[in-house]
């Protein structure tokens, strides 16, 4: 029992370190070895546990990562909440925002490591939304591909690209004030275009009221 518990805290250990190598470096500058230093332990035995790197970034993904992109069963019930919603959830998550950042800067061209098990994820979400499409809650008019590449950007941008942020609102993106401002503003944004005729233009709040929040 004493080498099972050794090994599962060795493993533990291993991949805190490698979230910390894959969030700060990406996956193209992260290294085995960069791993090793972090989690002071050496590159023979992380091989030994994970084998490759491809497969380190694997299990970090599903196992640090991927709660934070378990979004199917979140999907707010108001669907003019998504984008809100989305948003909420990945400002939890500076590590999977940093992540994508150095990922999509350092990869342009190459295969998306661990795609296949990604994609189906954006897959199943998809689906999901196309099923609130389907109930009417999403206009039906829209390739809802578009609709969840919307809801993504609008949920990612500011936290990924934190300078532009601060830029435009003279605000950090982890700031709450912001956070909170910026939510308002996304549901704004989700009740004009996903409301419909069910919510009055008149009863919606006014995008300047948001503006001036944001600015102060």
């Amino acid at each position: 029992m004493g080498k099972i518990r050794d090994s599962a805290r060795t493993r533990a250990s291993i991949l805190r370190a490698a979230t910390r190598e894959f969030s700060e470096r990406g996956y193209n500058a992260a290294s085995m070895s960069g791993v090793a230093r972090r989690a002071r332990v050496s590159k023979q035995l992380i091989h030994h546990h994970f084998h490759s790197k491809e497969t380190l970034f694997q299990e970090v993904h599903d196992l640090k990562f991927r709660p934070s992109v378990e979004w199917v069963e979140m999907l707010p019930p108001d669907a003019t909440d998504l984008i809100a919603e989305r948003f909420r959830k990945r400002a939890g998550d500076a590590h999977y925002i940093r992540f994508l950042t150095w990922e999509a800067a350092g990869r342009r061209g190459h295969e998306v490591p661990g795609y296949e098990a990604r994609q189906r994820r954006i897959a199943e979400y998809g689906a999901a939304l196309r099923k609130i499409q389907k109930s009417g809650a999403l206009p039906a008019e829209v390739d809802c591909r578009l609709i969840q590449l919307s809801i993504l950007a609008l949920a990612t941008y500011p936290m990924a690209f934190g300078q532009i942020t601060r830029l435009v609102t003279g605000r950090a993106a982890t700031d709450p004030r912001f956070q909170k401002d910026w939510c308002a503003f996304l549901r704004w944004v989700g009740q004009r275009l996903f409301a419909g005729t069910r919510v009055r233009a008149k009863a919606l709040p006014g995008p300047r009221k948001l503006k001036k929040k944001i600015l102060k």
